[in-house]
């Protein structure tokens, strides 16, 4: 019997996915960050990660400082570097 792989949305575009394809992502008060297992989280889709409009609408959504939003767009880039 085959099992059901788990179906998740991307917060910016709306699109279902694979959970395994998409970037599972956490926020504290002010920061964006990799999810640590506690609390609430959130998908991205790697096509929004790379997409500068969808980042700064992420940005302005969750009321990210500029030292905040440069951190949360450098670590998308490390990402997409990165696989």
């Amino acid at each position: 019997m085959q099992r059901n792989e788990p179906i998740r949305m991307c917060i910016a575009c709306r699109v279902r996915g694979l959970q395994k394809e998409l970037i599972r992502l956490q926020q504290s008060k002010d920061n964006i960050y990799p999810y640590s297992g506690r609390g609430r989280s959130f998908y991205l889709c790697r096509i929004c990660s790379k997409n500068e409009k969808k980042v700064k609408g992420l940005i302005k959504r969750f009321r990210l400082s500029n030292n905040d939003s440069e951190r949360f767009v450098k670590y998308l880039k490390e990402l997409d570097k990165n696989g």
